[in-house]
């Protein structure tokens, strides 16, 4: 059993992971309700995506006509319309705006196509988790319940049923009751409580005392809001988004949404991961006017009534505690899984930020899982990569790009290879370059990494690139010293100024490292005169990663181990393995830090320093100068920034990291 494997893994002193399987799910939810039903079915769907979830059935426990063929809708929008869907009986009735997005029409046509209520009817909710249950492996299901417990009620007041849930389900995860004080109310009455008291009374009461139940309390989804931001800007991907336009229905465009049914759904899928805490084993009780009472277990005994099997059932129940590092990390998983695109879906990209992206791919693995966030970034239209140059002078650097953007389905992206670097040495992960399938064989066969930057500069509107140089600075040195060609009559310098908007870099130290203040770091110091001429010379706005902030936000392990089990093998997870083979082994995420400001500069995740000025010193340091040094001059004076970066950030940033990098190649 799934839940039972996590146990065993908790005694250990150190991470042991279970191979990753797809958690079977059947979803309850009353989904004519509150809008965060609709995010918990979309991130079920990308979890699904991910090749962590099978989802088996969704259950109704609110009536409405069109709650059916709204789930149906979302179903069929990420690709999955033969999604069985039950309705339970006897429920209370809900009016719900976004479920009228059903009856919306572009022509003839429905906007989300569905089946329910045009060619079908849905099923009833009782014997439809009946059926999946009795076709299930034993100890397999996890039921993720998110509304009204009416049909979990029903369930196990029918013949068999609780017989059957005893050997069927792995654990309940349930969004459901308020076990912390709310606003300075200690008796709070949860709505999926109150709003049918008797079911979950039932609930609590009959759920079998060996299978294990896991609450998510209303705190833990008020602590965890949906961005509205995230509404507003991360959708754009498709012209007509039915999560988005069922949040704005619902919400409006002005409202961070608590995430309560979400929760449910993050712990059921990973209760590995650390995103969330535990009080120790106990008991809910639900009193007359819906108040959930927690009672500890102590000894043999508990706070509260006589129960049959004491020690079975002091053991089933636990619920969620989240501290404020785990809310940012948790509000960040829920952000990254909703609004990743269903899978294989073309993304709209007429808002994309244009990137260049300039890297010593062969040198560290962050490069490469820096290159998977930017072709996941591109699967969801917020990134065109224009071309990728590398400073390494390895022949097989740029072979290895081809291979990878190959393996994510773009294998044209213009590439450009360094001459005469300051940096041959091979590095083990480079070897798999022959194991997947690539066109380049020799970097000497590709483009010149000069000639490449000018002609794409050359072809783009004014102000509008963004490079991402997170390796050595070899080729943006020499391409700001080049003069006029047949691409364009700029020379260099002014080719950059016109094209380019901002250059993000991963460069430098600007905090004490191991308590050496003159830390000389490694980009920096290989081609050491060429990062001295880009820091003399780059003219347009540069915002520095510095070596304290990827040290600080390392990737984690079992991401590598868990998240790239949809194909046999995948680049990025052999090479990773290949360059840090011992296990487990969270490597710094420098290079993929630089990625993640320059294309969500104004999301929060990063602080950047007072405006200034980067000189590098001829033995490598790096300096930073405030405005007013003699020695330079306004306005390069105020160019450059650096990430400044907190704990709670820190949080926030390797999940963002982990999320991005690690989402299914739209293969």
């Amino acid at each position: 059993m799934i839940f039972r494997a996590f146990t065993l893994i908790l005694s250990l002193a150190f991470p042991v992971f279970v191979q990753a399987k797809p958690v079977p799910v059947i979803f309850d939810t009353d989904i004519t309700g509150d809008v965060d039903d609709v995010l918990a079915l979309a991130m079920l769907h990308s979890l699904a995506d991910r090749g962590h979830v099978d989802l088996l059935a969704v259950t109704i426990s609110k009536e409405n006509e069109l709650a059916a063929p709204f789930v149906d809708a979302v179903n069929t929008f990420y690709g999955r319309p033969d999604i069985p869907i039950g309705v339970g009986e006897n429920l209370p009735h809900r009016d719900s705006k976004y479920l009228q997005l059903v009856k919306e029409k572009d022509g003839d046509s429905f906007r989300y196509p569905h089946d329910i209520g045009v060619s079908k009817e849905p099923e009833k909710a009782v014997p439809l988790i009946q059926r999946i249950l009795e076709e299930a492996e034993d100890g397999s299901v996890a039921i993720i319940q998110v509304g009204l417990a009416t049909n979990l009620a029903q369930l196990l007041r029918t013949e068999g049923g609780k017989g059957l849930v005893q050997k069927k389900v792995d654990h309940l995860s349930v969004m459901a009751g308020a076990f912390e004080t709310i606003d300075g109310n200690n008796h709070y009455l949860e709505a999926n409580v109150k709003n049918h008291i008797e079911s979950m009374q039932v609930l609590a009461e009959e759920w079998p005392d060996d299978v294990p139940a896991i609450w998510s309390g209303f705190l833990v989804g008020k602590s965890v809001r949906y961005p509205r931001e995230s509404v507003a800007l991360d959708f754009d991907y498709v012209d007509h988004h039915i999560v988005k336009e069922a949040y704005l229905l619902h919400s409006g465009p002005e409202h961070d949404r608590p995430c309560w049914d979400l929760t449910s759904v993050l712990y059921s899928v990973y209760p590995d991961r650390g995103y969330f805490d535990f009080s120790m084993p106990g008991r809910v009780s639900v009193e007359d006017d819906g108040f959930t009472r927690f009672h500890r277990s102590i000894g043999n005994n508990w706070e509260g009534k006589q129960i049959e099997n004491p020690a079975q059932a002091l053991k089933r129940d636990r619920y969620l505690v989240v501290d404020e590092a785990q809310a940012a990390r948790v509000k960040e998983a829920l952000v990254q899984l909703v609004v990743q695109p269903p899978r294989g879906m073309e993304p709209k990209s007429d808002k994309a930020i244009k990137v260049i992206f300039d890297t010593d791919m062969g040198n560290d693995t962050d490069d490469a899982l820096a290159l998977a966030m930017l072709h996941t970034l591109q699967s969801r239209g917020k990134v065109e990569m224009l071309a990728i140059t590398s400073t390494k002078d390895e022949p097989r650097s740029v072979p290895y790009l081809d291979a990878f953007n190959t393996f994510y389905g773009r294998p044209d992206i213009p590439l450009g290879a360094v001459r005469d670097g300051a940096n041959p040495e091979m590095r083990d992960f480079l070897k798999y370059v022959d194991d997947y399938p690539h066109d380049l064989k020799d970097g000497a066969d590709a483009e010149d990494a000069v000639t490449l930057l000018r002609k794409t500069l050359s072809g783009q509107p004014d102000g509008s690139v963004t490079i991402i140089q997170v390796g050595f600075s070899t080729n943006l040195a020499r391409l700001i010293e080049t003069e006029g060609d047949e691409h364009s009559p700029m020379n260099g310098m002014s080719l950059v100024k016109a094209k380019v908007s901002q250059l993000v870099l991963m460069a430098g130290a600007f905090q004490t490292i191991n308590f050496n203040n003159h830390y000389r770091e490694y980009n920096v110091t290989k081609d050491l005169e060429a990062t001295k001429a880009l820091a003399a010379k780059w003219p347009t706005k540069a915002v520095w990663s510095g070596f304290e902030i990827g040290i600080a936000v390392t990737y984690p392990w079992q991401s590598i181990d868990e998240d790239f089990e949809l194909w046999d093998r995948h680049i990025l997870k052999d090479s990773y393995i290949a360059y840090a083979p011992e296990i487990p082994h969270d490597r710094p995420t420098w290079d993929l830090t630089a990625v993640l400001h320059a294309v969500y500069p104004d999301r929060g995740y990063f602080t950047l320093s007072d405006s200034g000025r980067v000189e590098i010193t001829p033995n490598g340091q790096t300096w930073f100068h405030m405005p007013g040094k003699k020695h330079l001059n306004s306005p390069k004076a105020t160019r450059d920034q650096f990430m400044i970066m907190d704990e709670i950030q820190a949080a926030r940033v390797r999940e963002a990291l982990a999320q991005l990098a690690s989402e299914p190649a739209p293969q």
